[in-house]
């Protein structure tokens, strides 16, 4: 009895499609963005049933594949966008194409990608060289006394802006404007008789 207990076993195990190669690797802790996530089986998998669902530390699906379409073997998912930090579960169910047999699984993996500081530095100085140089050609385009009585209203600052010779410019021709299209509109229409 037991010798054919031990010879059924490995006929059993054979009908599974288990999980050989995941990707990234089980336990693992990725320092790259991940954009798919992967699983390699053991023998081919039917499409109909079979599933890999990517879930985050709170249990919500972040990414759900099936079957590639290239390697029956394989098994995709791909998120919209690269995993953020943190862990992820990742659940398969395969569905194996030689008898039906089904199996279940899961492994884990920490995605930890390190920010990149370089690009964000060297955008914040050009923008702090920026402001610097503007204040102190402003001064000598907009006179001072035409500056004051606005400058009143933001306490001590008196450096005075692009801002204050925009602005009248900006209302004189709103006023224009509007008063050109009063006269238009009224050109079309016949003047009462008294």
């Amino acid at each position: 009895m037991a010798v054919t207990g031990a010879l059924l076993v490995p006929g059993l195990v054979v009908g599974h499609s288990e999980l050989q190669t995941p990707t990234p690797a089980d336990k693992s802790s990725v320092t790259t963005p991940v954009t798919q996530v992967s699983g390699t089986f053991t023998e081919s998998i039917k499409k109909d049933g079979s599933s890999l669902l990517v879930k985050d530390a709170t249990g919500t699906t972040v990414a759900q594949g099936g079957v590639d379409p290239a390697d029956d073997k394989v098994m995709t998912a791909s998120p919209t966008t690269p995993l953020a930090n943190g862990s992820y579960t990742v659940q398969w169910t395969t569905i194996s194409a030689d008898d039906g047999d089904l199996a279940r699984g899961t492994w884990t993996f920490t995605v930890a990608v390190a920010a990149t500081p370089s690009p964000a530095a060297t955008t914040g100085a050009s923008a702090s060289a920026a402001p610097t140089a503007t204040p102190s050609a402003v001064p000598t385009v907009a006179p001072t006394p035409a500056a004051s009585p606005s400058a009143s209203g933001r306490g001590s600052d008196t450096s005075g802006g692009g801002s204050d010779v925009i602005l009248p410019i900006v209302i004189a021709l709103v006023v224009l404007g509007a008063g050109a299209a009063y006269l238009l509109s009224r050109r079309g229409r016949p003047t009462p008789s008294a």
